[in-house]
């Protein structure tokens, strides 16, 4: 027996799918049409190439645990505390890194974006702890749903931006990359 929801979930990481290899291709004609990318662009392409990733890793997390045998109320109340922790702390992160990478104020789409996205992982938590209903899989399909939505507006908004040239003095090249870890 397949897990209730199971179709919509592998749609949703099929797109996400799509989603990361357009932003990656989307980089390589911007490199291609001689057009060098500020630190910022590059931090804005990986955002982008991340959340389809996350959205695939989100939407196969269901289906996954039901097939290892949880229960459905248990995949649903597990796959919610997972799938909220994570999306919680990268939109917590998401100003901080902001603010590493361009010296512009952080933009009101992404302001909109942090707030619907806490609301909306704030759900599966109370998904997780079955409060007020039994666990069900609608706010886990929303949540991954909103993720990938999201940053389809977000792309569409910026796609514009991201062919146009910028000086060398733009200020978002002013700001020093972050140091990041080794995987």
């Amino acid at each position: 027996m397949d897990l209730p929801g199971a179709a919509y979930f592998y749609t949703l990481a099929q797109i996400g799918i799509g989603f990361s290899g357009f932003a990656a291709i989307l980089m390589a004609l911007r490199q291609m049409a001689g057009e060098g990318m500020s630190k910022f662009d590059l931090w804005v392409a990986r955002s982008y190439i991340q959340s389809g990733l996350v959205t695939v890793m989100n939407a196969m997390l269901a289906p996954l645990l039901f097939g290892l045998g949880l229960s459905e109320e248990t995949t649903w109340r597990v796959a919610s505390a997972m799938i909220a922790a994570q999306s919680i702390t990268l939109l917590a992160m998401a100003p901080r890194q902001w603010r590493m990478h361009t010296r512009m104020a952080v933009s009101a789409r992404l302001k909109v974006h942090i707030a619907a996205g806490v609301v909306i992982n704030l759900l599966l938590v109370f998904n997780a702890l079955g409060l007020p209903f039994q666990p069900y899989g609608g706010p886990i399909m929303l949540a991954v749903s909103w993720n990938l939505f999201a940053f389809f507006v977000q792309f569409a908004e910026s796609v514009r931006y991201f062919f146009e040239a910028h000086s060398e003095d733009d200020e978002r090249d002013s700001v020093p990359p972050p140091v990041l870890p080794d995987k």
